[in-house]
């Protein structure tokens, strides 16, 4: 599987850096896709979480209390933005502290269902994220990819390639 990491400028901020991912040489990301996917049915949710990236861009930064963390293994980052209550969908992300976050793609979680491990769509998008953290952190260790000096932006990005 090919990836790539593409910064989005229009939510992008002073505050946080929003980077989406490119799977396979697709034409649009994988946030792109959920947003179109689930836009249908689900509007008030793909706008209200639109506009929570776009305030974590622009005013807050990646702050913890707009994740559920943890939702990878220990350490890679791999969280879910907070959904309101009575929401029903879930977008994975891949939290860098306060100051950027990797958007991935995310679907419906029903409400009878636990973790993201019970449902077939949610554990694909979940796992999907976790093998991309895995390999960006092997590309900062081995200075691949680095950090810029402002400490907000990733450098070396590229088309990356991953079993």
């Amino acid at each position: 599987m090919k990836y790539e990491l593409v910064e989005l400028e229009t939510l992008s901020g002073n505050c946080a850096t929003i980077y989406a991912v490119i799977v396979d040489n697709e034409e649009s990301t994988l946030f792109d896709q959920f947003l179109q996917g689930h836009l249908a049915i689900f509007s008030k949710e793909i706008e209200e979480i639109y506009q929570t990236v776009s305030i974590i861009g622009h005013e807050t930064g990646a702050r913890q209390d707009f994740f559920k963390e943890r939702e990878g293994k220990p350490g890679d980052g791999v969280c879910a933005l907070y959904d309101k209550e009575n929401s029903s969908l879930r977008l994975y992300c891949i939290r860098y502290g306060t100051v950027a976050i990797v958007l991935g793609g995310g679907a419906v979680k029903p409400k009878a269902t636990r973790a993201w491990q019970d449902d077939p769509k949610l554990k694909h998008q979940a796992e999907l994220m976790i093998k991309i953290s895995a390999d960006i952190m092997k590309r900062i260790r081995d200075k691949e990819i680095n950090w810029s000096r402002d400490g907000r932006h990733l450098i070396g990005l590229g088309v990356f390639e991953i079993e």
